[in-house]
């Protein structure tokens, strides 16, 4: 991408990028997607470009008019993000809980793990903590389901787009393991909606529910008259849209700190002073400005995917100046967003930690590890950003600290170099073979 752009002719506003399935239109320049971000449901539809990459009729079941009120929204902005201060206790305690569980404490030797399959499952049961509560997050086979089922839509989604639109619904009938995913994750969910049903009833206005985001969501269905299998299908689709990103975003941090050992040092240095002074808590991990900086600068640094923020015309549109046909996806360029020299100077293809920080003292412009702008799109973009970007913040920060905090840490290659990434399409995972060692610090 970063060469192809030297061959772009002068003026042009938008060029034309082959993917595994289609032609994808982007804009030339970072700013040039604030159109297409601004541009109204009607027009550029992010709705129907999901339904599209992910066949999600068949896969999220959210390709209906009634799905698409996206009735989790509310409490993800609503009570999620402005309960941080309550619910950073409660991921640091599941974090304690998943490390004991899965690191031997007592363990002084180097022992080794695989970075990204084990992130995930240390994510999944993190933040369900939150979203379903204790007792269900340390259930071994609902966190197995969770992961499960995002990669069973992805490979889902991935298959039925090869086949043409007349017989999807057979293929997908034939092969499909969702329905029996959503079986699965009904029996372990709705026990627990029925049990607020009934407490609800009992005690009456009297009622204090749970702070966790499956209560919440049951009471915005009742209040738009959704029934209890829309809150198992979107309680999925919450799993699906953070586990994975995260779980990637985080382990491609490790791999940049780890293949940066020069930075441990001052990382721990910052991670110690906010945690005696305010403890395991939202206003220390605020505090910790040089690890909110580095978090922010791996995902400028380390792709998760070059394009991002798709929307599909739904109908004959003009986009700055551009006739955007009906038919056309668009999204933006993140190789360029996140490398273009107007924003981040002769230095954008260094990783520098300190970026951030640097940025903030010359300028005066805060970006923090959830900011979204058109330079910085990890989350998205505009009215559709990542609504979770700041419980995944605060998740990833308190993941990161506790690691550094607890354990040294070193990747187990030859040189103690970054792994090679993988890459598909357009998509950059992490390397799913390689291993960290670690062993527990002493002076801890």
């Amino acid at each position: 991408m970063q060469k192809a752009s030297t061959t772009i002719p002068a003026g042009a506003k938008f060029i034309k990028v082959p993917t595994l399935s289609r032609w994808i239109v982007v804009p030339t320049h970072p700013e040039g997607y604030q159109d297409i971000a601004r541009a109204p449901e009607q027009w550029l539809s992010v709705h129907k470009a999901i339904e599209e990459n992910l066949q999600a009729k068949y896969t999220t079941m959210t390709a209906t008019a009634e799905a698409r009120d996206n009735i989790q929204i509310p409490p993800i902005k609503g009570q999620l993000t402005r309960l941080l201060d309550e619910l950073v206790p409660e991921v640091h305690d599941e974090i304690k809980a998943t490390f004991d569980d899965e690191f031997p404490s007592g363990e002084e030797e180097w022992c080794s793990f695989v970075a990204l399959p084990s992130i995930i499952k240390m994510v999944a049961r993190i933040s369900n903590r939150v979203l379903v509560g204790q007792s269900l997050c340390r259930n071994p086979e609902y966190i197995t389901g969770c992961i499960n089922y995002a990669l069973e839509v992805f490979s889902m989604a991935y298959i039925i787009s090869a086949f043409p639109e007349p017989i999807r619904p057979f293929v997908n009938r034939i092969i499909s393991p969702i329905p029996r995913r959503i079986r699965s994750m009904t029996t372990f969910l709705q026990p627990l909606l029925d049990e607020r049903r009934t407490k609800k009833g009992d005690k009456g206005d009297d009622y204090q529910p749970q702070a966790i985001f499956l209560n919440w969501l049951a009471d915005t269905a009742e209040q738009r008259e959704k029934d209890d299998r829309e809150v198992v299908l979107r309680t999925m689709l919450v799993n699906f849209g953070s586990i994975h990103t995260t779980s990637m975003t985080f382990t491609h941090a490790l791999f940049s700190v780890l293949s940066h050992p020069q930075y441990i040092a001052p990382l721990r240095e910052e991670i110690e002073l906010c945690i005696q002074e305010d403890g395991w808590t939202k206003p220390a991990i605020d505090r910790m400005r040089l690890l909110d900086s580095f978090l922010k600068e791996s995902q400028r640094f380390d792709l998760m995917t070059i394009l991002i923020g798709n929307r599909l015309a739904v109908e004959d549109c003009t986009i700055s100046g551009t006739v955007i046909p009906k038919g056309t996806m668009v999204a933006a360029n993140m190789v360029d967003a996140h490398f273009h020299p107007s924003m981040w100077g002769e230095t954008a293809d260094e990783f520098d930690p300190y970026r951030f920080i640097k940025l903030e003292e010359e300028t005066g412009k805060v970006i923090k590890l959830p900011t979204s702008t058109l330079y910085t799109m990890t989350f998205g973009y505009g009215r559709h950003a990542c609504p979770g970007r700041f419980f995944a913040g605060q998740e990833m920060k308190l993941l990161m600290a506790y690691f550094l905090h607890h354990y040294d840490l070193k990747l187990e290659t030859k040189h103690g170099e970054r792994p090679n990434n993988f890459w598909f399409g357009m998509g950059n995972v992490p390397n799913r073979s390689a291993k960290v060692l670690m062993r527990k610090r002493k002076e801890v």
